[in-house]
């Protein structure tokens, strides 16, 4: 079993990503609005303002969606669906795709779905 992180910098691409999941089994996944360390520190701590300029880009948000997956086959297909949507992780404004192996776990997957 695997936990799948991905943090979506184009917000545009979230019910596509959230809707191919749902077509591959993976239910229960939790999407998180989130914000950019550099934009707090630039918004609420004043000695940081200079870093306004060396911003790389003009996101300061994203989504962060995680799930679990069980078959490890599922995450490759995952992979090529989107990327036949052109949403494509390769491109690093598109934002960034992981999986952890999960050690241990306590619950029931009924929970999370």
């Amino acid at each position: 079993m695997k936990i799948l992180v991905i943090i979506l910098n184009k917000e545009k691409f979230l019910d596509d990503i959230l809707s191919t999941m749902v077509e591959l089994g993976i239910m229960g996944a939790t999407v998180i609005e989130s914000t950019r360390m550099s934009e707090i520190l630039i918004r609420e701590i004043p000695i940081f303002a200079g870093l306004r300029e060396m911003r790389r880009s003009s996101r300061a948000y994203n989504r962060v969606i995680i799930a679990t997956v069980e078959e490890k086959e599922i995450i490759p297909e995952l992979l090529r669906l989107l990327k036949e949507m052109n949403i494509n992780f390769s491109d690093p404004e598109m934002g960034v795709f992981f999986t952890i192996p999960i050690e241990d776990f306590s619950g029931s997957m009924d929970e999370l779905e």
